[in-house]
Parts: C-alpha cells; structure tokens; sequence
C-alpha cells in the first residue's frame, strides 16, 4: 500500500493525539480505600497497652492473616496474626502480650473491594514515644517487576476483549457467511488468544502482586489457590472458562450447526449465545472494579458491563476494520462496512449514556474533575473519544459514497479514516486501563485529613537563663497534614537526659490563611515529655509554632519554629 503525502499527515495526526492522551494520562496508581480511623488514634500516647489495634476504612477491605501487623518499639511482632472483620470496612487485631514502652507501628496491606490492594502504616505509644527499630516504608504495588507485568496483562486482557467483540461482531454482521472473511476471523481468534493469555498472567501474578511484590511468588500455587478463592481470582477462573466454552463451540460450530434446526433458527441461537457470553465475559471486570463499590453497586455492575460491550462494538470493530481494510483491501464487502457503521453509531449513544452514568458515579462534583488524577484523566479519556468522533464523521460521509457508489474508490478512502481512530482507539483503551488503576475522584475530593501525610519533625534549641535552663526541643507534629493533628514535646538538657521542667505551653498560628494563634495545650504524660492528640490544622501551607518553655517561678523562654503542611 502506497502512503501519500495527505496520508501520512492523516496517520501522524492521529499519532500524536494518541501519544499526548496516552502521556497525559499516565496517573500514578493509588489506593482505592483510605484508612480514615484507628483506635489508638495516630500519633496518640496511651497510658497502658491496649488489648487490640483496630482500622477503620472507607470502604470494605480482605485482610489475611500477614494483612494487618503490629510491631513494638523493637520490631518484635505483638499481634496474634488473626484480623478480625467487624463490618462496615472495620478491622481488628488481637495483641498478644505487649510490655514494652515506647512507639509501636501498625502496618496494613489489605486488598480493597474493587480489587486493588491497599497498604500503609502508622505508629502510637504507650508510656511516651522512644526510637523504633521498624523501617515504615510502604511497599508500592504497581512498582517493580511483578506491578509492570500485572499492569501489562491489565491492557492485553482490556484490547483482547474489545477486539474480540470487534471481530465477532463482524463475523456476525456477515450471518452465516462471516467466515468467509479470513482476516476478521484470524484477528478475533488472536484477540481470543490474547486475552486469554493475559487473564491466565493476571492469575499467576495477582497474589505477588497484591502480597509481598517477589517474582519468585509468582510460582508459588499456595498464593494461586489462595488467589481463587478470593472474588479477583474467581472472576479470572470465570473469564477463562467462558474463553475456553466459546473456543469449544468455535471448534465444533459445523455439529452444533447441523443440531439445530434449520439455518435461520440456529444463526437465532448463535446471536443468544455471543450475547449472553460477551455479556459474563464482560461482568469478570464489572464485578471486580469500580462498578462494584460505591453507590448503587447493582446497577452500576450492569451498566459498566454494558458500557465495556459497546466499547468494544465500536472501537474493537474498527481496530478490526482497519486492519481487514489494510490487509485485504477489496476483498472487504462493502454491506458489511455499511451495516457496521449503523451498529457503531448505536453504540456511540450507549457509550455516551453509560459513560456519563459512570463518570457522575465515580467523579461526583465538577470540581473534581480538574482537582483529581482520576478527573483530569477521565478528561483526557473523552478528549480522546471525541477525537475518534470526529474522524468517524469523516469515515461516515466515505460510508455513505460506498453504500451508492460501485467503484472501489470511497473503500479506499475510508481505509485512511478507519485507520486513525483505529489508532486513537488503542490510545483510548491505555487511558481506560489507567482510569482502572486510579483512585476514583469520589475518594480523592479534598477533605480535611485526607491530604498527604509528612510528619513534622523539629529540633528548636532554648535557654530559660536560670540554671538548668538550656536544652533541646524534641517536637512532632504526626501525621503532619491538614486535619487532626498529635503534637509530641520532649525536652531535653545539654547532656542529653531528660528536662522535666514545670510548664509548657504551645500555639500554632498559620501564614497563609490567617488563622490563630491557636491554644496547643500539651499534657505532662511522663517526664520529659507533653503531647495531645486532635489538634486541628484547617488548612495546608506554612505554619508557626510558639513554644514556651518555664524552667522556675522566673526563668522562661520562647521558641517559634515554622514548618509547611501538604
């Protein structure tokens, strides 16, 4: 085939808005529950071990037995490795004997509704905080080998899916004489292969993926069975029995077909059948993303099933289409190309309800269209639909030529068109993967104590003047954020022991929205040291502490640090 100038500008056109969607569109995944509550509080000193650690999330979570530990200021395990679920996105662990003083960490990593793990951590303290010997680094999912190979199958499985119900609807469209049309009918039985392929991956990697990360526990069929037991993995093994059915009745259609009686009865059947197995095919994501959480779960499964079916009636036709045009050229019936261009408009309405259905669902005001990831990149999404519009109002008048015209000519030109959505359309499937794999706006909307977490940690030194009067400040301001906040005081003396002075008094005053000072009234909880928890910080920027310091009936000081909140 012959590429012409007006041509290649066509096809550079239409590579370049894919590439900028795709590269707009690239959000960092995160996690779709949020830990909102524990008891012992974050950052809060208790006086006495308390006799369990419970989470409280935003929405339902799986925990295994390794999913919720808690260790002590030594890194010991004090947990008795059995979560406890108390309904309503509520977790509780049992501790087993904690003794130790000092700071203890909490560390989660729990598998979300949609599917998605989510993982964290967090400290208290029993007595006073002390030096920890735990490293509280959270383990991203989607980093490393295992997190680049899961989000790979991701996009295989979601193109083979929509290419395969491109190709058979084609084949369809042809009613009985579909196969012959050997281009259409290779590029389905690849896209079959496809997605089995990925959905098979998918399985063998989701238990390193939502685990410890190790490729090594790819191979490990104790996670593969514990895998299937879950609604993720259950899905999977759904979606690959169904694949293997439709291979079976593709293998034996000839039998099935003589079975059945007479031609138009059985072709009546075949459509029941593709129907009914797009339709369990597409409830495997459905059931196991998004769609399955948050309000009005039973209609927005349907509805999201639907959506992913008329997806891949119009975009996977035409990745399909472009090819067969490619490859087979006038070989193509042109009743077919007219009869899938009707099809493909219907399924443009459905997308556009369904869609907009589904972005009300999970984005919930304006505002966070353009304030969220999962906003910006749902916007980019549409761009990128719209794009493929455009160009489909191009290939429709080359449609229109062909349906009345008997020269090859309008086949020719529409092979252009067809070709650059065809292109957009893989690019608009990168973004659907991504949107997959980002936090949903409705959970990602601004709030008090949902900002990114960044103790505060200073060091201010002070001189009262009298005797005994010169130290260090030891202060942190945990989890550091917009919302409640625990403030921790130690005071020490040049020598490094502990200053018990008898009084402290503490304030917080904010730059940038004009607010305070605020009254920080900290609490001796043992010697050296004052805290209290449930400080609220309204709004995120700079931030002055005040601390005043009283060493004597005579001799006190006061010290102002600044710091920044997210």
């Amino acid at each position: 085939m012959t590429i012409t100038a007006p041509r290649l500008r066509l096809w550079a056109l239409a590579l370049v808005a894919g590439v900028g969607l795709l590269l707009g569109g690239s959000a960092p995944a995160a996690a779709h529950a949020v830990l909102e509550d524990t008891a012992p509080a974050r950052g809060a000193v208790v006086a006495e071990p308390p006799a369990q650690v419970e989470l409280v999330f935003s929405e339902a979570v799986s925990a295994s037995g390794d999913g919720i530990r808690v260790l002590d200021p030594s890194g010991r395990r004090v947990d008795d490795g059995q979560p406890t679920a108390k309904g309503g996105g509520t977790y509780a662990v049992a501790l087993s004997g904690p003794e130790a003083r000092g700071t203890y960490t909490v560390t989660y990593q729990v598998e979300s509704a949609d599917s998605h793990p989510v993982a964290g951590a967090f400290t208290f303290s029993v007595g006073e905080p002390s030096a920890t010997a735990v490293a509280t680094s959270v383990r991203d999912p989607d980093a490393g080998w295992v997190g680049r190979l899961y989000a790979a199958a991701r996009f295989g499985a979601y193109t083979g899916m929509i290419i395969m119900t491109g190709g058979a609807l084609l084949l369809l469209l042809r009613g009985p004489r579909g196969e012959a049309l050997p281009t259409v009918r290779r590029s389905t039985a690849a896209a079959w292969a496809l997605l089995c392929t990925c959905t098979l991956a998918l399985l063998l990697l989701r238990g390193a993926y939502v685990g410890s990360g190790r490729p090594a526990d790819v191979v490990d069929m104790s996670r593969l069975t514990e895998t299937a037991r879950t609604k993720p993995g259950a899905l999977l093994v759904l979606r690959l029995a169904v694949l293997a059915c439709c291979a079976v009745a593709w293998r034996y259609r000839g039998r099935l077909r003589r079975a059945l009686p007479g031609r138009r009865p059985a072709f009546g059947y075949v459509l029941a059948a593709a129907a009914v197995a797009g339709m369990v095919l597409a409830w495997t994501w459905a059931g196991a993303e998004h769609a399955s959480t948050g309000p009005l779960p039973y209609l927005s499964m349907p509805v999201d099933a639907v959506h992913l079916l008329a997806a891949g009636t119009w975009v996977g036709g035409l990745l399909v289409l472009a090819w067969a045009l490619v490859r087979a050229g006038d070989e193509v019936p042109p009743g077919a190309v007219v009869r899938f261009s009707g099809v493909a408009f219907t399924s443009v309405c459905v997308l556009a309800v369904t869609g907009l259905y589904q972005s009300w669902r999970q984005v919930g005001t304006l505002s966070a269209l353009v304030e969220t990831p999962f906003g910006r990149l749902l916007l980019l999404k549409a761009a990128g639909v719209g794009l493929m519009l455009g160009l489909a109002l191009m290939s429709r008048r080359w449609t229109r030529r062909l349906a009345v015209e008997r020269d090859r000519a309008p086949l020719r030109a529409l092979r252009r068109w067809v070709g650059a959505e065809a292109v957009v359309g893989l690019c608009v499937i990168a973004a659907t993967t991504a949107l997959v794999s980002t936090q949903p706006a409705r959970t990602q909307a601004p709030a008090a104590g949902t900002g990114a977490s960044a103790v505060v940690s200073l060091r201010p030194e002070f001189d009262t003047g009298g005797p005994g009067g010169r130290g260090f400040a030891d202060i942190v301001v945990d989890p550091g954020r917009r919302g409640p906040n625990a403030v921790h005081v130690t005071l020490t003396g040049p020598d490094g022991a502990l200053l018990d002075a008898p009084e402290v008094q503490a304030s917080l005053t904010s730059r940038t929205g004009s607010i305070g000072p605020l009254p920080v009234p900290v609490e001796r909880v043992s010697e050296g040291h004052w805290t209290v928890s449930g400080v609220q910080l309204p709004v995120a920027g700079r931030w002055d502490l005040s601390l005043t310091v009283r060493t004597s009936e005579f001799d006190q000081t006061t010290v102002k640090e600044s710091f920044e909140i997210p």
